[in-house]
């Protein structure tokens, strides 16, 4: 499995030099629900890409979309003469990026560090079999809800996500040393789990986080 958040210094360079405190966060929660995941589904299937010239066009696209959803916010804001300044200072930033070296590291820095983030339905979960797995990082837990769905076709549980299904009760990990822990995780999931990013709600409010989605079920359905 690719680890597009292997180096977080250089993740965290991205989001100095595009956002750097000088930019407004957390905006692209504005942008439309369908658009979010339209941006999503993108980044993760260039995870699964063998090819890089395959995986920076899914991110491209990816790019593309997040800048156009950002070109009708400005555009609705001129609209009703609302101050729109930091929403073009963004759009500024998106632009002058596009054609980004590390574009993992860029959607990591909009989406406010998705790497630092992971979401478990699980054995991994504290008091759970394998919670070991997580207990050797410092960092905390808080609840969530993710839409999806859960099956139990062997020993262990599997999600799919699935914007359609109901919301299922997560538990969100948060360390900002996780992201050097994916690829030692992810060959503890195998080759049945694959690591996607998938929009998180906690506290009323949606966080992208990442979560590992059973790769059986999303066959049988493809």
């Amino acid at each position: 499995m690719i680890d597009p958040h292997k180096d977080q210094s250089a993740s965290e360079a991205i989001a100095n030099r595009l956002f750097g405190g000088a930019v407004e966060t957390g905006w692209w929660r504005e942008i439309p629900a369908s658009m979010l995941e339209e941006v999503l589904a993108g980044i993760n299937a260039s995870r699964q890409r063998q090819r890089p010239v395959d995986r920076r066009d899914d991110l491209g696209n990816a790019m593309t979309k997040i800048r156009n959803a950002l070109i009708q916010r400005h555009e609705s804001q001129e609209r009703r003469e609302e101050p729109h300044s930091e929403t073009k200072q963004n759009l500024g930033v998106i632009e002058a990026d596009m054609t980004s070296t590390d574009p993992e590291g860029f959607f990591d820095a909009v989406f406010d560090h998705p790497s630092h983030r992971l979401a478990v339905y699980g054995s991994l979960k504290p008091g759970f079999s394998n919670a070991a797995q997580l207990a050797c990082i410092e960092g905390d837990w808080r609840d969530g809800t993710v839409h999806g769905i859960v099956v139990q076709p062997g020993k262990y549980l599997e999600f799919t996500w699935d914007v359609s299904a109901p919301p299922v009760s997560v538990m969100v990990f948060s360390s900002p040393r996780l992201n050097e822990h994916f690829n030692r995780l992810d060959e503890f999931e195998g080759p049945d789990y694959q690591r996607t990013l998938v929009p998180v709600a906690i506290n009323g409010l949606i966080h992208v986080c990442n979560i590992y989605e059973g790769k059986q079920r999303k066959k049988r359905h493809a």
